[in-house]
């Protein structure tokens, strides 16, 4: 039975998950333009009149549903993206609460995921994977495999075995934090390598390797893998879809970049949480 003390923590951590989310719209419209910094101005704004954003009109989700998605001075549609990352990150903070409980790998974990709904979002707008939220989130990855070690991040039955070698259980988290890394950007710095020297022109953006990297970092090198062929799937569904559609056609798409890093953020959430049924459910179609 769950208990009040859990429910009032869930409700909370979810409250706090819509602020973040709200913080989150700021990092994801800001970062990518020149001229303007994450704290400052320090007042959220209208990007079309620029008049400064009353608390009331700041509230996550509630304000932009009583403003009908609308600026309250100039009446310019809001973007629906505001109200959706704040209720991403609402949902991602439960989760992962649902997930760790209250420990030190809950607030890091959810700040890597954090990041990769804004890399998702800015990356899918401006092609852009900026390394403030990069190479941040490689370092406190790294430090939470050896603070906080878990059996996935270098694969349970190599743990089990390495550990009961006579190595330290950090040792084990931080050698398959970073053979995570190593081999997820590894991968994609080879395949754009390739590409290039086939083609004569990039096939992959300069972020898209330390990102997988990056993921490599908090969810182990078994991850790698399997996060590559969902971005994958997930991505040529997508570019599949627009054609059928006739939203972009084939030739369009040949030579518009297409930004990968959404695909790989979203398949590592998806991995994150649901990894271990997906590869239970895979396994069973043969057994």
């Amino acid at each position: 039975m769950v208990s009040l003390t859990h429910i009032a923590l869930m409700v909370a951590v979810t409250a706090a998950g819509l602020a973040l989310g709200s913080f989150l719209n700021v990092v994801i419209y800001r970062l990518p333009r020149e001229g303007l910094a994450i704290d400052r101005p320090r007042r959220s704004f209208c990007p079309i009149c620029a008049a400064q954003i009353s608390w009331r009109d700041n509230i996550p989700v509630i304000s932009w549903l009583l403003l009908r998605g609308r600026c309250r001075s100039c009446q310019s549609p809001i973007s629906f993206r505001y109200p959706l990352v704040e209720l991403l990150a609402a949902l991602l903070a439960a989760l992962a609460f649902q997930t760790e409980g209250v420990s030190i790998r809950f607030f890091i974990t959810l700040y890597f995921l954090l990041c990769l709904v804004a890399i998702f979002f800015i990356d899918l707008e401006h092609l852009i994977i900026a390394d403030v939220l990069v190479i941040p989130t490689i370092l406190l990855g790294v430090i939470l495999a050896v603070v906080d070690p878990v059996p996935y991040l270098m694969g349970h039955g190599l743990w089990a075995y390495l550990v009961e070698s006579g190595l330290s259980p950090r040792l084990v988290g931080l050698i398959g934090s970073v053979a995570g890394f190593v081999l997820g950007f590894g991968i994609l710095w080879l395949i754009s390598a390739l590409y290039k020297a086939w083609r004569g022109r990039a096939g992959l953006g300069d972020g898209d390797p330390p990102l997988l990297g990056l993921i490599g970092i908090y969810l182990g090198w078994l991850a790698i893998f399997p996060v590559l062929f969902l971005s994958t799937a997930m991505g040529l569904l997508t570019v599949g879809f627009l054609v059928v559609t006739g939203r972009m056609s084939r030739e369009k798409i040949a030579n518009q970049p297409i930004p990968f890093g959404p695909f790989l953020s979203l398949a590592a959430i998806i991995w994150y949480f649901f990894g271990q049924s997906i590869l239970t459910w895979y396994l069973n179609l043969f057994t």
